[in-house]
Order: structure tokens, then C-alpha cells, then sequence
């Protein structure tokens, strides 16, 4: 089961996932972001620790999220990043415009 909690502190909003980023949770992930963001959220990060899959649906959620912060001159990154999961957006090239980083 995947899960997800949304801390807000100032204008950013910190999204910790429990399980996969995957098509099953991105349609209530994104109207929770969507809630965030026109709140006046500026930076979102999304915290990838303890999450193995990365399917098309979580990645097209996260560029979502990257251009409108970008609209606003807003900023997202992605921490906690499996080396799977980096591999995977390195070879799609979206580790620098997704400020992608691995686990510690």
C-alpha cells in the first residue's frame, strides 16, 4: 500500500511517499498539490527515501509540478532518490530540471 504525507512550513510543502509513485496514487497526489500550490506554496520537495518504483505517471506528475513552480519562480527537487530511480532519470535526462538527488 502507498501512502504519502504533505508537512507545509512557510511556502514549502515537503512530500514524504510511503511505496511506489505510480499511476494508482498520482490522481490524489495531484489534487493535493494542486490544493498546496494555490495556497502559495513556492518550493515543493519530493521526498523519494522509501520508494523503489517510479513509473511514467509519477514522473509526468513531478514535471507537472516543476513548470508551474518555474512559472512562479518557484523550486522543486526530488531527495532520497534509489539509485535505480536516478539511473532511470538520468537516462531520460530529467535529474538537473527535476533537482533529482540520491540517498545518503
Amino acid at each position: 500500500m502507498t501512502s504519502y504525507t504533505i508537512k507545509s512550513a512557510d511556502q514549502e510543502c515537503r512530500v514524504a511517499l510511503e511505496g511506489d509513485l505510480t499511476a494508482s496514487l498520482v490522481p490524489d497526489l495531484q489534487a493535493a498539490l494542486k490544493q498546496q500550490l494555490e495556497q502559495g506554496t513556492s518550493t515543493v520537495v519530493f521526498d523519494l527515501e522509501k520508494t523503489a518504483v517510479l513509473d511514467s505517471s509519477g514522473i509526468g506528475l513531478m514535471i507537472a509540478v516543476s513548470n508551474t513552480l518555474a512559472k512562479r519562480q518557484g523550486r522543486m527537487r526530488v531527495c532520497g532518490v534509489s539509485k535505480d530511480i536516478l539511473q532511470l532519470l538520468q537516462s531520460m535526462r530529467l535529474v538537473a530540471r527535476l533537482n533529482a538527488s540520491g540517498r545518503e
